[in-house]
């Protein structure tokens, strides 16, 4: 089976939420709010290269990986994911708390709006304040329903697990693709299509769990780091070229065994390890800062490069406020009499 270590799994979630952050700052009109400098034909770089940019799938795959891991340990139930997942949303609901005050002090009339509003925002029900939290609740559906996936996939094993919801995972994109306005004025359609929609990405990564890749690549050879940091390259360009598409169906696997293997660089390790253990609070806070409240401020950096730092730093600050934040109301709740097992 392929050995991804926990540090090894958080390296990777900093890849992935840098992608989600250039991907967000770059895509369809973002990228005329930039000074571009460098061109693919008439497509800027920093465009194009959003085409590469996947990274629910991502973040998917090492959900899917890491709980295969806890299901074989016998740790896995529900009310071990309910736990993790109220975790997550007290992290949500502290972001949601910060971003509608200073909200309302800028756009009054905006925030928060509707209560029954307020209500579908904060159950992820209907994510409209902030729409690229899309993935909350259909996320959180997949984490507390994990157990009875993986018995389900090895009931009928990984070959047909995979044929199943891979095509699912095509369906469903053309059902959005082609009925997108309806699915999203109608929730009640679009959470299980969203929750549907997610299983390939998931079973892929207990799939790696469970495939046998003798792979033990880290202390390999300079010669064949720099191969494979090719090989990541060169699967970047052909997803690139090919465009959004069937492309991640088979380069976000190929990614993630070929990063998993990496030696990296000192300090881009210890970059990425720590933009990988505030993935959860960056992915919620940055959309806030790059198009709700403070884009004249994000954008005014003029140039991509510029543009990302920036955005990456100040949602990595906020990140560490809001899980100090969060750590003090997990104290609080642990510390109320019937949280303690001996009362």
């Amino acid at each position: 089976m392929l050995d991804v270590s926990r540090e090894q799994s958080t390296i990777i979630k900093g890849v992935a939420i840098s992608m989600m952050l250039f991907l967000h700052l770059f895509n369809g009109q973002h990228t005329d709010l930039c000074t571009n400098l460098f061109y693919i034909g008439d497509v800027p770089l920093a465009l194009w290269l959003t085409q590469a940019c996947n990274p629910v799938s991502f973040f998917l795959l090492l959900s899917g990986y890491g709980l295969a891991c806890k299901y074989e340990q016998g740790t896995l139930s529900p009310r071990y994911q309910s736990g993790r997942i109220f975790n997550l949303y007290v992290h949500y609901w502290i972001v949601l708390a910060i971003f509608l005050v200073i909200g309302h002090v800028l756009y009054p009339t905006r925030y928060p709006g509707r209560l029954s509003q307020l209500i579908a925002n904060a159950s992820g029900w209907n994510t409209d304040y902030c729409s690229e939290m899309w993935f909350l609740l259909p996320y959180a559906l997949v984490s507390l329903f994990s157990l009875y996936i993986i018995r389900v996939i090895d009931r009928i094993g990984l070959l047909w697990s995979l044929l199943i919801t891979a095509c699912l995972q095509l369906f469903t994109s053309f059902m959005i693709s082609k009925c997108g306005i309806f699915f999203y004025t109608h929730m009640l359609a679009y959470q299980p299509l969203l929750f549907i929609h997610m299983l390939y990405s998931f079973t892929l990564g207990v799939a790696l769990r469970r495939t046998s890749l003798p792979l033990n690549l880290k202390q390999a050879s300079v010669r064949c780091q720099v191969m494979m940091v090719l090989c990541i390259i060169g699967l970047v360009i052909l997803q690139c070229v090919i465009g959004f598409g069937m492309g991640y169906m088979y380069n976000t696997p190929l990614i993630v065994i070929l990063l998993s293997q990496l030696h990296f660089p000192k300090v881009i390790k210890m970059i990425l390890l720590e933009l990988g253990r505030k993935s959860m609070p960056i992915w919620m806070i940055h959309c806030w800062l790059a198009y709700y409240l403070f884009q004249p401020q994000v954008y005014s950096l003029k140039y991509p490069v510029l543009i990302f730092i920036g955005l990456a730093v100040a949602s990595y600050l906020l990140a560490v406020v809001v899980m100090w934040i969060a750590r003090m109301v997990q104290q609080s709740i642990d510390a109320v009499p019937w949280r303690n097992k001996d009362w």
